[in-house]
């Protein structure tokens, strides 16, 4: 009996740590407990974990919509161009349209100072046999230089329907269309100078003992008009005695009375040879003594006589003798 009770109060206690071993925590048991003191139901719980990711989702497109300052650039290093961002589209259309209106502005300056300057053009090039140079010194005077470029082409010889070129050098350098003005001191309007060409031809046609002539190339036709009908009224006095001309002398001789010399005129009248129209300076007895034409919208011609002008008008074109 004794050993009975023995082995039941060996076995009790042997089996009792067993029953004491505490039970391990977990996920439900830890709701339960939390239900059980504060009373929650498992359903409010399940409510408030659908807010929270209601909340979550509602707040994931606000942050791609409206990204950070580092992501709101034009161009990405990768070179994309972020089309949701409304201001970088707005950007790149301003700039777009900067671009365009200042290639505008500085295409139409340069066209209108393009417009509004000499333009280069070739220069009056000729196959036509060249006479002697005639050499002015840019010391020399007006009266000098006139009487120098005069005699020379007095005395060139020139075989009938023939045509020759003197080229006329300032210090040994071909002489320009400026300088030339210059050193006669004519009064060309300064539109009319930038309208001609660079240099300019100075010639005899061999007719009647020679006739000489002057061309130049015209770069702005509508300019080289106005300017020669603006210097109509001292054309002949400037550029005359290039060619032997002398206002005072053909007034003078027309005259044999006071009165008939204060009737004395030079009348510049519009004329046709060979279908061109031509400006001419008629002295007091209605004679031709000076002509000039545009043979072309490039091509200018002063001379003395009709004969040279119509002989030139089958020769000249595009500015240069051919």
């Amino acid at each position: 009996m004794l050993d009975e009770q023995s082995l039941q109060s060996a076995t009790t206690s042997q089996q009792k740590p067993d029953d004491e071993l505490k039970p391990i925590k977990t996920f439900q048991s830890d709701v339960e407990e939390l239900l059980r003191k504060q009373q929650i139901s498992k359903a409010t719980i399940a409510i408030s974990e659908s807010e929270k990711r209601v909340r979550i989702e509602e707040q994931a497109p606000q942050n791609i919509s409206s990204p950070s300052f580092s992501d709101s650039k034009i161009f990405k290093i990768s070179g994309d161009i972020p089309l949701s961002s409304k201001w970088n589209i707005g950007l790149i259309t301003l700039a777009v349209i900067g671009v365009l209106v200042i290639g505008g502005i500085s295409a139409g300056v340069f066209f209108y100072f393009r417009g509004n300057g000499q333009q280069e053009i070739s220069e009056p090039n000729t196959t036509i046999p060249q006479g002697v140079a005639i050499a002015i010194d840019s010391m020399e005077s007006k009266e000098g230089a006139i009487k120098t470029i005069w005699s020379q082409v007095r005395g060139l010889s020139v075989p009938q329907n023939e045509l020759r070129v003197i080229p006329i050098k300032l210090d040994n350098v071909a002489i320009t269309t400026l300088e030339l003005f210059e050193k006669i001191e004519a009064s060309a309007p300064a539109p009319l100078e930038r309208a001609l060409g660079t240099m300019p031809t100075l010639g005899i046609h061999g007719f009647r003992g020679g006739k000489p002539f002057l061309l130049f190339s015209v770069s702005s036709y509508d300019h080289a008009f106005d300017g020669m009908l603006s210097w109509e009224q001292n054309l002949l006095s400037d550029i005359g005695p290039l060619f032997g001309i002398s206002v005072r002398d053909i007034l003078g001789k027309a005259a044999s009375t006071t009165s008939e010399a204060l009737q004395n005129t030079l009348a510049v009248k519009d004329v046709i040879i060979k279908n061109k129209d031509v400006r001419a300076i008629f002295d007091p007895k209605k004679e031709i003594i000076f002509l000039y034409s545009f043979i072309d919208k490039e091509t200018l011609v002063l001379t003395t006589s009709e004969d040279t002008l119509r002989f030139l008008i089958g020769k000249a074109w595009g500015g240069r003798l051919r």
